[in-house]
């Protein structure tokens, strides 16, 4: 156990259990304590604290509401770290290895699939495209901190990335499309909808089949208003949170 619980609270300060419960967010966030590892047992944060179960409970509650952790009761019970989430911004438009980044995360993409293919239906309303024109698909399981978080299908207009097959897939492709083809995505509409894993789904994000997926759709655009991807990425339930941002609030 690498929490350190010194030193004592201020009893002149804040509420108690507000004290307690920024003191574990702070090492959960500094890696003290780990996803998975069980927190000391409420006696003894009290004992080690100098304050009352019903304070530990407080804290412990309110980190278990923000889903920071998970009581379990019985046998080989406790009160354990949940795995980190990783929180998508509709709001603001960065590709998905930015976004780990910059929440300290690890990002990484394993491809399955990239190949051309006629557009399908929807993917031609998407893009601006006449139905089996040619477009390029690629298929990737994108990874954080080294584990699975979603399936990720991109779909391109084959115009505009000629060759992009041949190229490594495993980084992020909003900087590929800028580099290689000088096209940039700064706007995009995202819808989103909770589904339930496909077999292919479970497989490849290590899931039971029927685990629920939170679904995204995105049509993202060029300055000039041209559909550059029309993608749908399905991301772990248990791995995903999504913030919404609200700027002006109507009458």
């Amino acid at each position: 156990m690498g929490l350190d619980l010194a030193p004592p609270v201020d009893r002149s300060g804040p509420p108690i259990h507000e004290q307690i419960a920024r003191r574990l967010v702070a090492a959960i966030a500094a890696g003290e304590l780990r996803a998975g590892e069980r927190l000391p047992a409420e006696r003894e944060l009290s004992r080690a604290l100098g304050v009352s179960r019903m304070t530990v409970r407080q804290a412990l509650g309110a980190l278990e509401r923000d889903g920071l952790v998970r009581r379990v009761v019985g046998r080989g019970g406790g009160t354990f770290v949940r795995e980190r989430k990783v929180e998508r911004r509709p709001a603001r438009l960065a590709g998905l290895s930015e976004e780990l980044r910059r929440q300290g995360m690890a990002a990484g993409a394993r491809v399955v699939s990239a190949r051309e293919r006629p557009a399908g239906r929807r993917a031609a309303e998407a893009l601006g495209l006449s139905e089996g024109a040619p477009t390029v698909v690629v298929v990737r399981v994108r990874l954080a901190d080294g584990r699975p978080l979603a399936v990720e299908r991109s779909t391109f207009p084959a115009a505009l990335v000629p060759g992009l097959t041949g190229l490594s897939l495993d980084g992020s492709l909003y900087t590929l499309m800028r580099e290689q083809y000088g096209l940039t995505p700064v706007r995009a509409v995202e819808r989103l909808e909770p589904v339930a894993a496909r077999v292919a789904d479970a497989q490849a994000l290590g899931v039971p089949r029927g685990t629920p997926l939170m679904l995204v759709e995105r049509v993202a655009y060029a300055a000039d208003g041209t559909p550059l991807e029309f993608a749908r990425d399905r991301f772990r339930g248990d791995r995903t949170r999504i913030v919404i941002e609200s700027t002006e609030v109507g009458e």
